[in-house]
């Protein structure tokens, strides 16, 4: 096998991982065939009761088309190589997450309804949703562990431009700056929806049905107080209130850095975000005063940060330290 064979199939392994789950709503329908009741129950009310129904087929035919969407989305991007490795990577675990979704949602569906004569008849799921909702979950997660390690970007050799604002360090002086953004009061307004149906549900149905969008908001409350630090080693993002996960943008890979005005609407929202062009990352947590941070191949990394002079002041410094001579 040639380097460039071997790159090929290390590539293509994360979308083939992805697709694995479709495989499983055909082949478990043909097996079933003359246990499963058709139509099947699409719906259940929150008394527990079959509200609406779907053919046999009908069903298989809708769960493949949901499933295969994302998957050629991240094998075109597999294949065309201008798209960069996060976005593949990103095409990818969503493709899995929504491949191992939809063939979850097929088995609990048919697996409810195994032997049982009508539709009507069917019991709605309790516990089934939170394995659902975990086996989606942990499949992209093996596709992500599929993609393997971030590939290191070029590394840049110059100091930042002369013209650019610097912090009056002193030979072998050492500074950073970390700071814990405020968070906008509307991020936890947006939760209130999701908590307001996790109690219907757990009212309504069971504890069950409800746990998958508890658990959401409660990684949401966790993950959205993050921590953006700059030292020696570069830029890093923690979230949660032990810094996992983290993003780190190594010091090898940085230009420069200038101050910047952030608009919350051209990075789509709140959050860590990528941009429309594809080149740039951004922690934006409001419209305002941030950083922008230039980096190899076109790249930058955006922040709102306090003092958006002195973050791009230090950046500069400890690039011109790390590159002296």
């Amino acid at each position: 096998m040639t380097e460039r064979t071997g790159r090929r199939v290390r590539r293509l392994l994360p979308v083939t991982l992805a697709a694995l789950p479709i495989a499983v709503v055909p082949l478990t329908a043909r097996w079933w065939t003359g246990r499963l009741p058709d139509p099947l129950p699409s719906h259940w009310d929150f008394a527990g009761r079959v509200d609406g129904t779907t053919g046999v087929g009908a069903m298989v035919t809708a769960l493949l088309v949901v499933a295969a969407a994302p998957v050629l989305a991240a094998l075109v991007a597999v294949l065309v190589p201008a798209v960069r490795w996060r976005v593949r990577r990103a095409l990818a675990v969503t493709a899995g997450a929504v491949a191992a979704g939809a063939a979850a949602i097929w088995l609990v569906t048919a697996a409810l309804s195994l032997d049982v004569t009508a539709a009507a008849e069917v019991p709605s799921p309790s516990w089934h949703i939170m394995v659902l909702f975990l086996g989606s979950a942990a499949w992209g997660a093996l596709v992500a562990l599929a993609c393997g390690r971030v590939p290191e970007e070029p590394a840049v050799a110059d100091a930042p431009p002369a013209d650019l604002d610097r912090l009056d360090l002193g030979p072998g002086q050492r500074a950073a700056w970390s700071e814990t953004p405020s968070l906008p009061p509307v991020l936890y307004l947006a939760l209130l929806p999701l908590v307001v149906a996790a109690v219907a549900l757990a009212v309504g149905v069971d504890v069950w049905a409800a746990a998958p969008l508890l658990i959401v908001a409660v990684a949401v409350l966790l993950l959205v107080r993050t921590r953006f630090t700059v030292d020696a080693r570069g830029l890093t993002v923690g979230f949660g209130p032990w810094g996992r996960p983290r993003v780190r943008v190594p010091m090898r890979e940085i230009v420069s850095a200038a101050p910047t005005t952030v608009h919350i609407a051209a990075w789509g929202g709140w959050g860590y975000r990528y941009s429309l062009d594809g080149r740039g990352r951004g922690l934006i947590l409001r419209s305002g005063p941030g950083v922008r941070v230039e980096l190899s191949s076109g790249r930058y990394f955006v922040a709102t940060v306090r003092d958006p002079r002195t973050v791009s002041a230090l950046v500069n410094s400890l690039l011109d330290s790390a590159r002296a001579g």
